[in-house]
């Protein structure tokens, strides 16, 4: 699609460049080699709190807003938040490979959009459908994207984690009852906008990726069903937060 064909120039910016190049700000960091990207508020200050981890920096080197990463003094494992969509959790995870991080797992959010599936289930994508740009400056045509094997397996161990495909969007407001009515034929259950681009560039890149996420929101399958409300709370961002610290001492064992 955008990425041409045969094109074997390299980028005019790299991640490894913006890091030295003082953008944000020109810092030294050694990471672990296990990190969790967040895609939802609040998580980074629980887990930074309730473990009195240490923050590394406050400035994360990526090209996209800055912002503090952490890391646990029991655990070789650092977090941070990713932003919000494809091209800013991209960017955070290009920025993490140029650091040397080899293991990622994602922990965010979806709308449940299938029989099912209902407010606060957690789901490992074992397919995410591409329906965001960023993939495609990447690959010349990618219909999904697939999580790392052995990560996967690692999730699907943790306590009542559902194995279902989903879709990541970068169209907020075009998520149609048509649209979603062929997603559903696709099997997928649940919509979200960083996924499918997380575990696609991570595959291009070498970093085993994965995601959990929890069903934030229920989506109408029909336009008289009852109207679509937010139904995230923070006891469902705590439980999401613990999932993904508890799949990331496991990926840091692989290492």
């Amino acid at each position: 699609m955008w990425r041409i064909a045969g094109d074997d120039t390299p980028p005019v910016l790299t991640a490894e460049g913006n890091i030295q190049s003082g953008h944000s700000e020109r810092i030294t960091l050694e990471l672990p080699k296990t990190a969790i990207v967040f895609f939802m508020g609040k998580a980074t200050e629980y887990l930074a709190e309730k473990y009195g981890c240490a923050m590394l920096t406050d400035r994360f080197p990526r090209f996209l807003k800055v912002c503090p990463i952490y890391r646990f003094k029991e655990h070789e494992i650092c977090f941070l938040n990713g932003g919000s969509g494809a091209p800013h959790g991209v960017d955070t995870l290009e920025t993490l490979n140029a650091l040397g991080v080899r293991n990622v797992i994602c922990a965010g959010m979806c709308g449940a959009f299938a029989e099912g599936v209902n407010v606060g289930d957690v789901i490992a994508p074992n397919r995410a459908y591409v329906e965001e740009g960023t993939s495609l400056h990447y690959y010349e045509s990618i219909d999904y994207a697939e999580p790392d094997a052995e990560l996967l397996e690692i999730m699907l161990k943790l306590p009542d984690i559902k194995m279902l495909p989903i879709v990541s969007t970068d169209g907020v407001y075009r998520q149609t009852y048509k649209k979603e009515q062929l997603w559903r034929g696709k099997g997928a259950a649940g919509v979200d906008m960083e996924t499918s681009a997380m575990l696609s560039v991570g595959k291009y890149l070498g970093v085993r990726t994965a995601a959990l996420l929890t069903a934030s929101d229920k989506h109408p399958m029909h336009p008289g069903d009852p109207k679509w409300k937010w139904s995230m709370t923070q006891d469902l961002r705590i439980k999401t937060a613990e999932l993904a610290l508890a799949a990331a001492v496991k990926a840091a064992e692989t290492i």
